[in-house]
């Protein structure tokens, strides 16, 4: 696992800085007003650049995937889709894939994609 450098913390004058030791230039502004928390914006933009967090990048397809893996996604008549994938780009086919709420379906994809991973299997069957 990589080691994570990139974080905010304080420093001993009670100022935010990145663990790197990236310090905003805004700390050293004489005006008082707002001072904290821009800096704090600006080490968490800091360590945004550094490592690509963004919410979306859960669902980029540059993230590192283990297959087989479940996602839940909002359906446009209110209820959660439930879609399980073999690997990329082979989605597995299931009798009924919609839920009446989050929780439901999340359940579902955890205990299905939980048993494949224990039992060390694809969800066609096959070894991993």
């Amino acid at each position: 696992m990589k080691e994570l450098r990139h974080f905010l913390k304080r420093n001993p004058d009670n100022e935010a800085v990145c663990a790197c030791g990236f310090r905003p230039d805004i700390l050293d502004d004489p005006a008082p007003v707002g001072v904290r928390w821009k800096a704090k914006r600006d080490v968490l933009d800091h360590v945004e650049k550094v490592l690509g967090l963004r919410p979306a990048a859960p669902f980029e397809s540059n993230q590192e995937q283990r297959f087989p893996r479940a996602g839940v996604r909002p359906g446009a008549n209110g209820r959660w889709r439930l879609t399980l994938w073999d690997e990329e780009g082979v989605m597995h086919p299931q009798p009924d894939p919609w839920f009446d709420t989050a929780q439901e379906a999340f359940d579902q994809g955890h205990l299905i994609i939980g048993t494949h991973w224990k039992a060390g299997s694809r969800l066609n069957g096959m070894a991993r």
